[in-house]
This record gives C-alpha cells, sequence and structure tokens, in this order.
C-alpha cells in the first residue's frame, strides 16, 4: 500500500498562539471542591491551523488507543476489507476498546473463525473484561480471560486481516518491524502530518508501538479523518466508511455506558470520537471539518470525558438526547448522588 507524498508538514503547523489557561475540571463532594484535574486540548483544522485551544497544545502526548481509527485506514487502503467483507460491526471494532461484553465477544470470535485464526493468534495480552458485569459473570463461571476479553482484540483482529492481506507472516505483527506495524505508522504519519522518527516511542498496553506527538499534531490527523477536501479520493473513500460505521455501531466501539459510545450515540453524525488511556480523547468533526485532541494531565478518565463534552458545546454542536450533559454525576456505592464532576466555572469564567 502506498501513501501519497505529505502535502503539509509538522513546520506547515502554526506555531504561535496567546497562552490560555488549560481547562479546570473539577470534582465536587457535595458543594465543596474535592479534586482538580488541568487539561490541554486542541481544535484545529486540516492543514494544521489552531481554532481553538486551552493550555498547551505541544503537550507531549501518546495517543494511546485515541489513535485507533487511524490505525484502521490500512484495512481500507490495502482491500483487506473488500476482499474479507467487512461489516460495520467489525470495523467498528477494529477501532474500539470495547468493554467484553457478550455481544463484543461473539462478533470478535466469528471474524476470527472466519480468518481461520483463534485467540491463541492475538498478541495483545489478557485482562479481564472493563465491562464490571462481564467480568463478574466470566469469574462466576470459572473462566478466566483470553486475549478475547483484551479492550484491543478488535483491532489486532484488524492487524492480523492487514496480515493476510499482505500476505505476510503475522507471527510478531506487534513488533515495529513488521509489515503491518510499518503500514499504521505511515497511516499516522500521513494524517498527523509529522515524521515519527526521532519521536518518542513507547510500547503500548497491547504491546504494540506507541509515538508521542504534540496534541496539536494529533487533532490534526482527526481533523483529516473527519474528510479534508484535499485528501485523495482512496483516503475519502476509507475514512468515510470508518466514520459510518463507528456511528452506525457506536455500541462496538465501546460498549454499555461508555462515553464514546454515549457521545456518538447523543451527536449522531456530528461528532467521531475515541477515548485513549491515560485521559486522552480525540473526535472528528465533519461538518465543521475539524478534529479534536486532548490530554488530562494527570491522565484522568472522568477530566478527558467531561472536557470534551465541554469542547462539543463550546463548538456549538447540539445533542438529540436530551439526557446527555457535559457534567457527569458522581455516586457512592448506595448509588445515591453525592456529587459531581464538572468544568470549574470560576477558572473559566462561568
Amino acid at each position: 500500500m502506498k501513501l501519497p507524498p505529505q502535502a503539509n508538514t509538522a513546520s506547515s503547523l502554526l506555531k504561535s498562539h496567546s497562552f490560555r489557561e488549560p481547562l479546570h475540571i473539577e470534582v465536587l463532594r457535595g458543594a465543596t471542591q474535592e479534586s482538580l484535574h488541568l487539561v490541554h486540548a486542541a481544535v484545529v483544522d486540516p492543514a494544521g491551523r489552531v481554532e481553538n485551544h486551552w493550555g498547551n497544545i505541544d503537550f507531549l502526548t501518546f495517543p494511546r488507543s485515541a489513535v485507533k481509527p487511524l490505525q484502521a485506514v490500512p484495512l481500507l487502503l490495502s482491500g483487506a476489507a473488500d476482499r474479507f467483507e467487512l461489516s460495520n460491526v467489525e470495523l467498528a471494532l477494529a477501532c474500539a476498546s470495547h468493554g467484553a461484553e457478550a455481544a463484543h465477544l461473539k462478533a470478535v470470535s466469528a471474524w476470527l473463525e472466519r480468518l481461520g485464526y483463534d485467540p491463541e493468534n492475538l498478541e495483545c495480552g489478557t485482562h479481564w473484561p472493563s465491562h464490571e458485569d462481564s467480568a463478574h459473570a466470566l469469574a462466576h463461571s470459572g473462566g478466566t480471560p483470553s486475549a478475547l476479553h483484551n479492550n484491543c482484540s478488535g483491532k489486532h483482529t484488524g492487524f492480523l486481516t492487514l496480515a493476510r492481506q499482505l500476505n505476510v507472516d503475522p507471527q510478531g505483527y506487534v513488533h515495529p518491524e513488521h509489515p503491518v506495524q510499518q503500514e499504521i505508522r505511515k497511516s499516522l504519519e500521513f494524517f498527523m502530518g509529522i515524521e515519527l522518527t526521532h519521536a518518542p516511542m513507547g510500547i503500548d498496553g497491547c504491546s504494540i508501538p506507541t509515538w508521542a506527538v504534540p496534541l496539536k499534531f494529533l487533532a490534526r490527523g482527526f481533523a483529516r479523518f473527519a474528510g479534508a477536501p484535499g485528501l485523495p479520493a482512496e483516503y475519502q473513500s476509507a475514512c468515510q466508511r470508518l466514520r459510518s460505521a463507528m456511528l452506525a455501531e457506536p455500541f462496538y466501539v465501546a460498549g454499555t455506558g461508555r462515553h464514546c459510545t454515549r457521545v456518538m450515540q447523543a451527536f449522531g453524525e456530528q461528532v467521531v470520537c475515541k477515548i485513549g488511556a491515560e485521559g486522552v480523547y480525540a473526535a472528528s468533526i465533519p461538518k465543521l471539518g475539524l478534529g479534536v485532541a486532548l490530554k488530562a494531565q494527570d491522565g484522568s478518565f472522568r477530566a478527558a470525558e467531561v472536557a470534551l463534552s465541554y469542547i462539543l458545546t463550546q463548538l456549538e454542536l447540539a445533542p438529540t438526547d436530551a439526557n446527555f450533559t457535559v457534567e457527569q454525576p458522581l455516586f457512592n456505592r448506595n448509588q445515591i448522588q453525592v456529587g459531581e464532576v464538572r468544568l470549574a466555572r470560576a477558572a473559566h469564567g462561568q
């Protein structure tokens, strides 16, 4: 799979911007602030122009699972999605951090079986389902988790699919030098417009490479994923198909009660979003042609979720679900609301 040359590089991104405070996300217990999270965020167009920002948009950030939609693009460009007739559910799973609910496991298992693989071929490692009820059900049954329960098993099944399409040995597909990861890296470089050769590299939770990039480049990647006018036709088609799959099957991107799923259900075609570990969030806003990326400085999921919801309101996007709110209620073990997580109004003049 050959990628077109970069029309814009890192040097073309806006370098000067006025200082703004990070978003302050507070946790209230009763009416008293108990905790405070700082969130850096950027709203960027496909050319890299910064439309809005909070805090340090050069904050060096490992995208983690937020970048999964960009990692799934080679499935389309290579022809693998067509050859193996991948459904919207399977494409959504390729972009997912699922909770290992029964429907997630069934879909990934069927996809693996169709390829002639089983969970032992997945190199993502194992962990208990992040969906609490599913974890309890597995434990009560006397079972133990397999790689199938890993929240990244859909993405890794996509990697196995790409390996099959490239006609390469799938073993070791998680390593940086493997052809699968080389294709993933090219996709990230293309969308973010940044050369990763000298970027700090780490190993993600599911054992694939992850590169730390300034936050504004992650936002640019999602602006281009939103369907930038200058993208080659095959990229436009690939992005459209992945966005459509995520929006058609938001449950398979995350799961019951999860924020990614709830946002896409509430905003519909207005927002395609993906959270990542350590308080990273990225989103494409197709109708505005913008990308959003944010990082909670202390790695807080709850801060990242509230921050994204707030930024969507600042972009004047309106949820169709009247029950969707920026603030998140805080409950105790008796399911009594004891506080909330919200934008700190004093810090932002509200």
